[in-house]
């Protein structure tokens, strides 16, 4: 007996992997919007590769382990009392505080190495771990609640929360990523 099934896969990616598409073109017209800035700190533009695989890794990790955790029957569509969920996004969390802020100083050091004053090097650094906190956060409920909404409406969530999680951290890694740049004030 075949556990997939072509057809199904097809037809439960295809649209999502097309609103992908759009998603993505969000993102492009964020970064050209904020054009100015980024031009004049073009470390920005560094910034949001990692800022963005970071977070589809981080999500597509979750979601693997939720939606296999969802076929096992070891985890239920629902928030309270699943203590799978909790480990999860708790491991998350834990692995996300300690790759931030590893890149943040990473980030630091190429800024501080290239010329950039040591204040606004720092200063870069923290707007690149802050915009990664606040990723984690926004991509860890994006897993939940395509894992949950995709399995209780019938989806294999395999076919879909990888692709959702993905095209919406994009989105939320630059916006995460030039809001932090604004707080920090680089």
């Amino acid at each position: 007996m075949a556990v997939y099934s072509v057809k199904r896969i097809v037809l439960e990616s295809f649209p999502v992997l097309t609103a992908g598409i759009i998603i993505a073109l969000a993102a492009g017209y964020m970064l050209n919007s904020s054009i100015k800035k980024i031009a004049e700190l073009p470390m920005i533009l560094m910034m949001i590769p990692p800022i963005n695989g970071l977070g589809g890794n981080i999500g597509s990790i979750l979601g693997a382990r939720l939606t296999s955790a969802l076929h096992l029957g070891t985890l239920e569509p629902r928030l309270r009392g699943q203590l799978v969920l909790r480990k999860n996004m708790a491991a998350s969390a834990l692995v996300s505080f300690i790759i931030f802020s590893l890149t943040g100083a990473i980030f630091f050091a190429i800024a501080y190495a290239s010329g950039i004053p040591i204040a606004r090097s720092l200063s870069l650094a923290l707007a690149f771990f802050i915009a990664g906190i606040a990723l984690t956060a926004a991509v860890i409920f994006v897993t939940i609640a395509s894992a949950f909404v995709s399995f209780r409406g019938g989806l294999d969530p395999d076919n879909v929360v990888i692709p959702i999680v993905t095209s919406i951290g994009d989105v939320l890694g630059v916006t995460c990523l030039l809001v932090a740049i604004t707080i920090v004030g680089v």
